[in-house]
């Protein structure tokens, strides 16, 4: 690529000031520690550090071209005179993803695109969707918090949704080895952070919006216009026959299924509810600790749902996916099949049965409402007594840990309350802040995030379910800066192996 190809197709987002148009660009880096020889280099100013730090860095590595904040064109105006080429953004995040897009040759253009936003329900479908377009003979790619996959290659996830330059790295790389269909997890921080600006969407899914992440929103109303603007990036592509899916039992998903008209692209609703364009009977649902069955009504047409997943709230997500398929032009029985066809989802009412009788369940649920309704499922299921094991992220949104205690106490017969990746914050303090109105014998209070795994399971006895919470799929525990490994599923299965033997 040349710097001409960027000042060209940037639609003016990217600006020359001291640019040489014949350089040859050999990579885009946003990390001046992978800049090589030939690199653009994009200052991006982040949280912890700013990009425009790393310029010297970059330059003494062989950068030839740089992007840098308008309002920083001062500071760094005299590298045009060492032959720097300088370019120039009011915003280097939304400079580095469109010209990471046009680095990279588009590919989501050539790609069917589906990305799914809101805050709890996005992993499961991704798993859903791979297996309905599995079953339809198409290769699948997937972006998402449990990781990066498609054909034999899986990387490890290092945020839900990679940072732009990522992304379509990833998205070429997938068109290169034949993929046809990718499914990205798209989090409110990406959406805020214009991580996903430049993807060429084909559809669109909408889970819900329930309290999280507002350490970093700061209020709801923000967290919300951040989960919004995956439709006005599904509005921008150039996609032929768009769609999107909504939720609406959710009352954000209402919101803007009732502002449909402002789009140009089909929007259809999924619900519990009638009225909604695919629902479920709510009085077929069977949902027990080894899997869930309901009958799916769409366009008329009914469908005998057999999951091996648990949990109501995988109804929803199966209506998602369903529908996202659907409307896509998949054909709802290959749909179904594809659906019925998936095993498990890493982390996600992930069950272990106990020669003893009872089960352990191991689940992602690290916000208020995740954690409510996967209690809540269990709880309709057949059992003993729940014992729920959880605690709470430290350096995160605060206000949910008190309400996540008072769901574990709502349905629960023995609550446990531990460590839950407590990063910088001392695991005590974020222990006192989720009791905070706790009256004596409420809970057990164990720090050590294992001890109070087997606590839970010495507790345990024949018919009860061992609710492991907030973790899933992550084999760490961050303390302080540094991830330990610690997988809550080998916990679990270590100390029930111990109490068998």
């Amino acid at each position: 690529m040349k710097i001409s190809d960027v000042i060209n197709n940037s639609m003016n987002i990217i600006r020359p000031v001291f640019a040489s148009k014949d350089l040859h660009v050999t990579s885009i880096e946003y990390d001046s520690r992978k800049v090589a020889y030939g690199s653009l280099f994009v200052a991006v100013e982040g949280f912890e550090s700013d990009g425009h730090s790393f310029i010297e860095s970059a330059i003494n590595k062989g950068c030839k071209s740089i992007i840098i904040s308008e309002s920083r064109l001062d500071d760094f105006s005299y590298l045009s005179d060492r032959g720097i080429s300088i370019l120039v953004s009011e915003n280097t995040r939304r400079g580095l993803s469109i010209a990471s897009s046009i680095f990279y040759g588009y590919p989501s253009k050539r790609l069917h695109v589906t990305g799914i936003t809101g805050t709890n329900g996005k992993t499961s479908i991704t798993y859903l969707l791979e297996s309905i377009y599995s079953a339809a003979g198409f290769s699948c790619g997937v972006i998402g918090t449990v990781n990066y996959r498609w054909k034999d290659k899986v990387f490890d996830a290092q945020n839900t949704t990679p940072e732009s330059k990522d992304i379509h790295e990833l998205l070429s790389l997938m068109l290169r080895d034949g993929v046809t269909h990718v499914i990205l997890e798209i989090s409110s921080h990406a959406l805020e952070l214009n991580r996903a600006d430049d993807i060429e969407l084909n559809s669109a899914i909408f889970t819900n919006l329930t309290r999280d992440h507002l350490d970093f929103h700061k209020t709801f109303d923000a967290y919300f216009n951040a989960k919004k603007r995956l439709f006005d990036i599904l509005e921008r592509s150039h996609k032929l026959n768009k769609t999107a899916v909504i939720n609406i039992d959710d009352e954000f998903g209402r919101k803007i299924y009732n502002a449909k008209d402002k789009y140009s692209f089909a929007i259809n609703s999924f619900a519990l509810k009638d009225g909604a364009d695919i629902t479920a009977l709510d009085n077929s649902i069977e949902d027990k600790i080894t899997g869930l069955k309901y009958t799916l009504n769409c366009e008329d047409k009914s469908y005998d749902i057999s999951l091996k997943l648990a949990g109501k709230f995988q109804v929803y997500n199966s209506l998602a996916a369903f529908g996202s398929a659907y409307y896509s032009g998949i054909a709802g029985d290959t749909a179904v099949q594809g659906m019925n066809n998936l095993q498990a989802v890493p982390g996600r009412l992930q069950v272990v049965e106990s020669p003893s009788g009872f089960y352990a369940v191991i689940d992602y649920a690290h916000t208020s409402d995740a954690l409510l309704k996967l209690l809540q499922s269990i709880k309709g299921m057949p059992h003993e007594k729940l014992i729920t094991v959880f605690g709470c992220g430290g350096d995160r949104d605060k206000t949910k840990r008190p309400i996540m205690f008072k769901a574990a106490l709502e349905y629960s017969d023995i609550v446990i309350v531990t460590s839950d990746n407590p990063r910088t914050e001392d695991p005590l303090l974020i222990i006192k802040d989720i009791i905070s109105e706790m009256s004596d014998g409420d809970c057990i209070v164990e720090p050590d995030r294992e001890k109070g795994i087997a606590l839970a399971v010495s507790k345990a006895s024949r018919g009860d379910i061992v609710v492991i919470a907030g973790k899933g799929h992550e084999d760490y525990q961050i303390i302080g800066k540094t991830k330990h490994p610690f997988d809550d599923r080998e916990i679990a299965l270590k100390y029930i192996n111990e109490r068998s033997a």
